[in-house]
């Protein structure tokens, strides 16, 4: 047990919820370590541009306050670590979790959601890892960022609920109607937390003390899934089942705007250059987007399949390939990836 573990307190309060309707508007489209301490293990160096090897499967990615990437592993027991010159390194966690969702904290570490382990993880500068087990089981921890007033926000997607999270370890939990099912959420302009609903179609945005408005948005059954907060102050969301991505400002009022060609749009970043920037699983294509909604497409290696992306500290946009590559692009096209190895084989 961490010391987050022993610093656990919990409040859980429902919280009020008004939905909104009418705020939308279409718009036209265009070795073990010892207990507690991660075993920092140095990957093979990376390749540009080769074929996948093993199981390494990066899922989702960050931006570190450290100046490197960070990313869990879909397949893995461990999270990843990669400078933007590509030299690597990844963490052990505990083999009976799951890193799904990371984000860089406050404090310096890196937090994720842990869904199988039913908790959220704490990877720290010294390499430590702490957790904090969630009081209700089968939560399915998701979506997490660090939210404007210091704390970790996480979203729990079978459990219908919110948490916030002090770096210390206390948690509240915000209880959300039946089948709501939080998925995404980040932190917005507004200084409020705002999230994806993907069992109603909705997006929700909570204040820091714990009030819930939603909004729905236009496409049905469009599943919203990642998030970013974009330079223009406004929240833009995928939409993998409708073939588009939305933005929502922060009075609520929702525009869409429809892929070019068909695809399925995952990921989703706010780059340096202040565009959007969209992965769009087995298009082989990154799409840059203008806050005005016009897009222009990015051609990937043909055997790759980005799917989540983030904004590097170089100001190139890092993206995950399941295959077990990291890819980065810049915001002018050119892309390189970094192949890993099989990360059983690593810790030999």
């Amino acid at each position: 047990m961490g010391p987050l573990d022993r610093a656990l307190k919990v409040t859980i309060f429902a919280a009020a919820i008004a939905i909104v309707q009418g705020c939308a508007a279409r718009q036209p489209s265009p070795s073990k370590p010892a207990p507690g301490v991660a075993a920092a293990v140095p990957s093979a160096t990376p390749t540009p541009t080769g074929a996948a090897l093993g199981t390494h499967a990066p899922y989702a990615i960050t931006a570190g306050l450290d100046g490197n990437l960070w990313f869990t592993e879909y397949q893995g027991d461990g999270i990843g670590r990669i400078t933007p010159y590509g030299a690597t390194k990844r963490f052990e966690i505990d083999p009976g979790g799951f890193a799904e969702r990371i984000t860089a904290g406050p404090d310096g570490a890196v937090w994720f959601t842990d869904a199988a382990g039913n908790r959220i993880g704490r990877v720290a500068p010294d390499a430590k890892i702490a957790y904090v087990k969630l009081p209700h089981s089968g939560s399915g921890p998701a979506g997490i960022t660090a939210g404007p007033d210091g704390n970790l926000w996480f979203t729990e997607h079978s459990g219908n609920r919110i948490g916030r999270l002090s770096t210390i370890g206390t948690l509240t939990e915000i209880e959300l109607p039946k089948g709501t099912g939080p998925a995404e959420i980040v932190a917005g302009s507004d200084g409020n937390l705002w999230l994806a609903e993907d069992g109603v179609n909705r997006i929700a945005r909570v204040t820091v003390s714990g009030s819930v408005k939603e909004f729905q948005i236009l496409a049905p059954g469009s599943s919203p899934a990642m998030m970013t907060l974009g330079a223009d102050g406004n929240v833009w969301f995928t939409q993998p089942r409708a073939n588009k991505i939305g933005r929502i400002t922060p009075g609520g009022y929702v525009s869409e705007f429809a892929l070019p060609y068909p695809g399925v749009p995952l990921g989703i970043a706010a780059g340096a250059d202040k565009n959007i920037w969209v992965t769009v699983i087995r298009a082989h294509l990154i799409y840059r987007v203008t806050p005005r909604g016009e897009f222009t497409p990015f051609p990937t290696p043909e055997k790759s399949m980005a799917t989540f992306i983030t904004a590097g500290p170089d100001g190139s946009l890092w993206f995950t390939e399941p295959n077990g590559k990291i890819g980065r692009l810049t915001t002018s096209g050119d892309v390189k990836e970094f192949v890993f190895s099989d990360p059983y084989s690593e810790s030999k």
